[in-house]
């Protein structure tokens, strides 16, 4: 693999350790939000991975992975938080785009962002030990992605 490949794949791998360690710092000692975003990210980036996503796709994912749960008025403060750590313009717009609309099932533009919204569904499922029933109706109309119903086949014993 040519150095320059190596070095960019470094450096995004810099940047959203970076962008975590905010958000550790942002959720202050509430290691159940701390464990949240691990939890979504964590599988995100399986996903994509999986998935064969971009680098760039791929790098917006782990970001939104990682910030998508921001509390209160969101955009501002994710933007914030991309601008801090030195986030490239681009990729925080797109970035507040996925988190802006993380909730939103109807209108899912990349592949990016419907994993994002897999995993968290998934997340979230397990969280709130929401009834089978309702997995199921919701992997039906939402998930996409053969890992990301894979995931959920065996997290829940589908």
């Amino acid at each position: 693999m040519p150095k320059e490949i190596d070095a960019a794949a470094q450096k995004r791998t810099q940047d959203v350790n970076r962008v975590a360690l905010r958000m550790k710092q942002y959720y202050g000692g509430d290691m159940d939000m701390v464990q949240h975003f691990v939890r979504v990210y964590t599988l995100a980036k399986s996903i994509g991975e999986l998935e064969h996503l971009s680098d760039e796709e791929q790098f917006d994912l782990e970001l939104a992975s990682v910030v998508h749960n921001v509390e209160g008025d969101r955009i501002p403060v994710v933007r914030d938080i991309l601008r801090e750590c030195g986030i490239a313009e681009a990729a925080a717009m797109k970035v507040c785009h996925m988190v802006e609309n993380a909730e939103n099932y109807e209108h899912i533009g990349t592949l990016d962002h419907q994993i994002l919204i897999e995993a968290k569904l998934i997340v979230d499922f397990k969280e709130q030990n929401t009834p089978e029933k309702e997995i199921i109706r919701k992997a039906e109309d939402i998930f996409l992605t053969n890992t990301g119903k894979l995931f959920l086949k065996r997290a829940f014993h589908l």
